[in-house]
This record gives structure tokens, C-alpha cells and sequence, in this order.
């Protein structure tokens, strides 16, 4: 896929995960590559030569090919022509927000509960 073909795509699950026609299994497989793909942790740091950029390029498309095989073809269509409709770039920043938010929170419950820890 090419980079403007994922975005695209990414754009129309993202338009998509609420819908009552797209399978539990879906959403969560939607869920996790829109959470990967906007993630600023990867599984692989970047700075890894090769399979830094190598775990981008197969899990973020493994994940949006495994979501859009189930999915109705008409459903899925039918979100596509509205992520060509819609500017995106609003509703990804959020996301992004969201995102790093989560990670944050994260990381400080995980701070706090390390430093419980080694008081000890």
C-alpha cells in the first residue's frame, strides 16, 4: 500500500469503528492500528537501523488488511467516500491527543508505582 492509500484507509476506519454493521473483531483490529499508527511508541525504536522503520512498514498494514477483511465490502465503501469528503486532519489531532494522553497517564502511574517500589 501506498503511504496516501494507508492514510485514506486509516481515515475511513476511523470514520468507520462506530458503525453497528462493522463486527466486534473489526473494531478492535481498527482500534489497535489507528492506536499504533498515532502512537509516538513504536514496538521497535526507530533508532534501530532497518527494523526500527521494518515493524512500521508490516504491523500498521497487517493491522488495516486483518480489520478490512472483515468488513462488509459495501460498508467499508461506503467510509471510504466519506474520508474523501472530510478533512481529517481535525479528528487525527485529537486522536493524537488522545493518544499521547493515554501514554502519559501511563507513564506517570508507572513512575509512581516504581518509586513506591524502591522506597521499599
Amino acid at each position: 500500500m501506498k503511504i496516501r492509500e494507508i492514510n485514506q484507509t486509516l481515515a475511513a476506519l476511523y470514520l468507520a469503528r462506530k458503525d453497528r454493521r462493522i463486527p466486534r473483531r473489526s473494531k478492535i483490529l481498527i482500534a489497535l492500528a489507528l492506536g499504533y499508527a498515532l502512537s509516538p511508541i513504536d514496538l521497535i525504536p526507530d533508532f534501530i537501523p532497518l527494523l526500527g522503520q521494518l515493524d512500521d512498514l508490516l504491523i500498521i498494514p497487517a493491522l488495516i488488511a486483518l480489520a478490512l477483511k472483515s468488513i462488509p465490502k459495501e460498508v467499508l465503501d461506503e467510509y471510504r467516500q466519506k474520508a474523501q469528503q472530510v478533512q481529517m486532519k481535525k479528528r487525527f489531532t485529537v486522536a493524537s491527543f488522545l493518544v499521547l494522553a493515554f501514554w502519559t497517564i501511563l507513564l506517570v502511574w508507572l513512575a509512581r508505582l516504581l518509586i513506591k517500589l524502591l522506597r521499599l
